[in-house]
């Protein structure tokens, strides 16, 4: 047994004909504790398959259910048959915390009634802000000013497409037509004197005639940069003086010719670094207006970008799952490769995040569903970066972040889904429905344990992750409880082996009789 096995037993031992209907059948679902404690229920097929129905929109990866058949099963032999995948169905559930600390579990095993000691503290949505002209892409909060930036994008390929060609320059056109059709979007949402926490009003956006893909704000110098897919960066000043109620432009730059995925403002040199799907690298000098440094780090079109602005770090991340670390030690050379690492899988990086605390860098794989966790180490140890840990979440993975204080990652995924890890366990603990469509970004708060989402849709929530999911007493208790459990086992293990041993020995002198 795994230790990411649930401290319950369920198994389904029997069936029989409802008292009430014989023409209905009754599988009795066995749930059993550690302590021997159990209780009975009674489940029709339709329970199971509404319970894997539930499931299905929350979890991947699901143990298959027993299949529907166009007739009533009235054979012993079918009947069976069906009791034995509905046995092993329920008990591969129980194997992933995930699934058995949800909702839909709660309620089919009864946990409340019968194991209060089992069920989690949720996750609660605190607020949501909607309203926004389109779909999220990109945002950053600014607590200390109560200030929201926020990009939006339209979705619809049509629309786009149609958006495009109507914000054309012609050839014969001087100049580029202004923006008629908004594709992307800047907007700029300011909290109001409401008692509410989470009640903003929007100040004022600025439209582009391409999508807006990612964002960088700079309070110290109150520098706000947007990449955007066309390869422009677009360079605003937002007075916090002037309470964010308008903005300067200071720059439209042609910096790619791909899709723009990540930005940084080095407020030290006044550079803009870049990164795009047309495999380039870029820092540009704002004031001189100057390219300081173009990398093509791999053959793969890059994806991400984190910073450790203390210690003068780069991380950049690519479509053929590899990190790239650079080290900024000079304003008029631009950084320099230290070390190039190849993920376990592989798989296109969709996600990256850098912890200055631990100096790690987590990373999501969005093909194979691969959250990588690199150790980086300390300043003037980067060519030392390597990969210690890798774990398996579903497929198209968005977005990651990770509390240093509670050992969690948080990881966005294109389902709408998020799903909290435990790096203790390596194993996942809980999974929010946070949204309908894709995660499109993931911002947190460590002091107040709040996570903020995004999605393709119109939304911006916030959720207040539980200081506890369940009493520590408890799974102290459970923890040595499993540890005996498992001495015992591997007591009886060794015994059988003996035995084994023996028997075969026994076995080879009976062989040599003849011999003697």
């Amino acid at each position: 047994m795994d230790q990411s096995v649930v401290a319950l037993k369920a198994e389904v031992k029997e069936y029989q004909m409802s008292k009430i209907d014989s023409n209905v059948i009754l599988f009795i679902l066995l749930v059993s504790k550690r302590d021997g404690q159990q209780w009975t229920l009674e489940k029709r097929y339709s329970e199971f398959d509404d319970l894997n129905t539930n499931l299905k929109k929350v979890f991947t990866n699901l143990p298959p259910l027993p299949g529907k058949t166009l007739f009533k099963l009235k054979e012993h032999v079918d009947i069976e048959k069906r009791r034995v995948g509905l046995d092993y169905y329920i008990k591969e559930l129980l194997k992933r915390p995930d699934v058995f600390n949800s909702e839909q579990m709660k309620q089919f095993l009864q946990l409340e009634k019968h194991a209060q000691e089992q069920v989690v503290n949720p996750p609660k949505m605190l607020g949501e802000i909607t309203g926004f002209i389109h779909g999220l892409r990109d945002f950053y909060i600014e607590r200390s000013q109560n200030v929201i930036f926020v990009l939006s994008s339209d979705m619809n390929v049509a629309s786009r497409f149609d958006a495009y060609l109507t914000n054309m320059k012609m050839p014969w056109e001087k100049e580029a037509p202004p923006t008629l059709l908004a594709v992307g979007c800047l907007e700029c949402w300011v909290k109001t004197n409401d008692e509410n926490e989470f009640k903003y009003e929007r100040m004022w956006n600025k439209t582009y005639p391409s999508q807006a893909i990612c964002l960088y704000w700079d309070a110290v110098t109150s520098t706000l940069i947007v990449g955007l897919d066309e390869g422009k960066l677009n360079l605003l000043k937002v007075p916090q003086e002037s309470q964010f109620i308008r903005y300067d432009e200071q720059a439209d730059i042609k910096a790619h010719q791909g899709r723009v995925m990540g930005v940084f403002y080095d407020s030290i040199n006044s550079h803009i670094h870049s990164v795009s799907e047309d495999k380039k690298y870029k820092v540009l000098d704002f004031q001189r207006q100057i390219t300081v440094a173009e990398i093509q780090p791999s053959q793969h079109g890059l994806t991400g970008l984190a910073a450790d602005k203390d210690n003068r770090r780069i991380f950049v991340s690519d479509r053929g799952g590899y990190v790239h670390v650079f080290e900024i030690t000079s304003a008029t050379m631009g950084p320099s490769l230290a070390v190039s690492v190849a993920s376990q899988t592989l798989s296109p990086i969709r996600g990256i995040f850098f912890d200055p605390v631990k100096n790690y860098l987590f990373t999501a794989g969005f093909d194979q569903g691969e959250i990588g966790i690199f150790e980086v180490g300390k300043s003037g140890r980067e060519k030392f970066t390597k990969q210690t840990a890798s774990l398996k979440d579903k497929p198209q993975v968005r977005e990651i972040v990770w509390s240093p204080s509670r050992g969690e990652c948080m990881v966005g995924n294109k389902d709408g889904t998020v799903t909290v890890w435990s790096g203790k366990k390596a194993a996942p603990i809980f999974v929010i429905k946070a949204h309908n469509t894709d995660i499109t970004k993931l911002q947190w708060y460590e002091d107040k344990h709040m996570l903020v989402t995004s999605g393709k849709e119109k939304s911006l929530k916030f959720w207040q992750l539980p200081m506890e999911w369940r009493d520590k007493k408890i799974e102290q208790q459970e923890a040595y409880e499993y540890e005996q459990w498992k001495k015992q086992e591997n007591i009886k293990i060794s015994i059988e082996s003996t035995k084994k041993k023996e028997f075969d020995s026994d076995e080879d002198d009976l062989k040599g009789w003849h011999k003697m």
